[in-house]
């Protein structure tokens, strides 16, 4: 009878010593449940080879916002790439392992700012940016960044207020400003 609680003793220390020393983990569902990171700013996807990350919208109001993204083409056919996100559409065609980098505040990317209006959010909310490659297109929940922090003060549209019809200056106005600086240049 000793001979078999020490059988049994040894099976339930056993018993104990697996889940502890942490090969139960490999079952939990923390651990096989597939995750993504995202290691940096913005939104992104994959759609066929084609992969579009840092995705966001940057605005300083809920009236416009200037649109970051970048397109890496990891197929070995040329990719149409189209973004819709409120009132503006972009089209891109990205050479095949190729990188589009539509940053104009970025060294690497020659692209002018992109403006968008009627996206529908403000600062710190998502809003919904269609994304299309080659026609397969996926709906991604994009983040709408203020200028709050440092790093994004410049990227936001310049000339929000100005775009204000009643807020530029008329004709009349430039030209008395004009002749009134010359006045108080002259001898």
């Amino acid at each position: 009878m000793k001979r078999l609680t020490r059988v049994t003793l040894a099976a339930a220390a056993a018993a104990l010593v697996i889940p502890v020393s942490g090969c139960a983990a490999l079952l939990s569902a923390q651990q096989t449940h597939e995750y993504r990171y995202n290691g940096g700013d913005g939104a992104w996807t994959d759609i066929e080879d084609v992969a579009v990350r840092g995705l966001m919208l940057v605005a300083e109001d809920e009236e416009q916002a200037n649109l970051f993204f970048t397109v890496i083409n990891n197929s070995t056919e040329d990719a149409q790439v189209e973004i819709s996100v409120g009132d503006t559409d972009v089209s891109e065609s990205v050479p095949a392992g190729e990188t589009l980098v539509q940053n104009p505040a970025n060294p690497e990317s020659e692209s002018e700012p992109i403006t968008v209006t009627g996206f529908g959010g403000k600062p710190g909310s998502l809003v919904d940016v269609e994304v299309s490659v080659n026609g397969q297109s996926e709906t991604v929940r994009t983040q709408v960044v203020g200028t709050d922090l440092p790093e994004y003060q410049d990227l936001a549209p310049t000339g929000g207020a100005s775009s204000d019809p009643a807020a530029e200056p008329t004709g009349e106005e430039t030209a008395a400003e004009e002749q009134g600086a010359g006045e108080t240049q002259a001898p």
